[in-house]
């Protein structure tokens, strides 16, 4: 018998809404973080509980698509569950509604690694996880498998670069920058680039290789139409770091 999936509820906070009072479309993702960290550890495959095995749970890939967004006031409830295994990936996937009156905000699909820590060599999550209680789910798979696969890079060259330099605030538990700056970094070179806030309806973003304390994150990328690719590169190495693709609406300062 499949198990029922975790749900759980926030308030949405002041410092995550734009300016017309919703949600910035890169604070989603710490909360869909945050759910799928609480449903870990309540699972005993938890950050900390990885961490005595010397694994760590980090995520490489995930998709997000909001029909619409929460507002300030609004309590967000977040369903999420395991989805399976694909060689090197365990899968989860959520549904993003509202507490109040079950409306649908959006989905996410995610896929993640389990990495030893001291090499950040991939392990696999079939061999380390199964014999666990409770992992598998009921509920429907969003984004997974080929909906979920490698991006191409632009055709286009890349334009307009910004740099962020990786200080100690952007560090997390593993180590390294924190998966919800890399959205947040996107939404900013969007911004910059349509000289307006911006929100991004729908966004696949890959992470490509880990980026640590003290390096230089150069973003750069194309927009037009409504679609968007943009990509960062190590100053260090000149490794790509992460990409993200998908679709975006500009905040129009005229109608608030």
């Amino acid at each position: 018998m499949k198990n029922p999936p975790f749900v759980i509820e926030y308030p949405v906070q002041l410092n995550d809404i734009s300016i017309d009072a919703k949600m910035r479309s890169w604070a989603v993702f710490n909360y869909l973080q945050d759910a799928a960290g609480r449903h870990a550890d309540q699972l005993g495959l938890g950050l900390k509980q990885l961490r005595e095995s010397d694994l760590s749970w980090v995520l490489s890939r995930i998709r997000v698509k909001m029909d619409s967004f929460p507002e300030y006031g609004d309590i967000l409830r977040i369903t999420t569950y395991p989805s399976g295994f694909d060689r090197l990936f365990a899968y989860r996937q959520f549904i993003l509604s509202s507490a109040e009156d079950g409306r649908i905000f959006g989905y996410a699909g995610s896929a993640w690694l389990t990495l030893n820590p001291a090499n950040y060599r991939p392990v696999s999550p079939a061999k380390y996880l199964t014999g666990l209680p409770q992992w598998e789910f009921e509920g429907d798979t969003f984004f997974q498998g080929e909906t979920l696969g490698k991006l191409s890079a632009s055709d286009r060259t890349p334009e307009m670069p910004q740099e962020h330099r990786i200080s100690s605030t952007y560090i997390d538990y593993n180590r390294h920058l924190n998966n919800t700056y890399y959205a947040m970094f996107t939404e900013d070179w969007l911004g910059e680039k349509s000289k307006s806030p911006v929100r991004m309806k729908e966004i696949q973003i890959n992470f490509n290789h880990t980026t640590g304390y003290g390096e230089t994150l150069k973003c750069s990328g194309n927009a037009a139409d409504g679609m968007f690719y943009v990509e960062g590169e190590l100053s260090s190495c000149q490794k790509n770091a992460f990409q993200a693709q998908g679709c975006y609406e500009i905040i129009d300062f005229q109608s608030i």
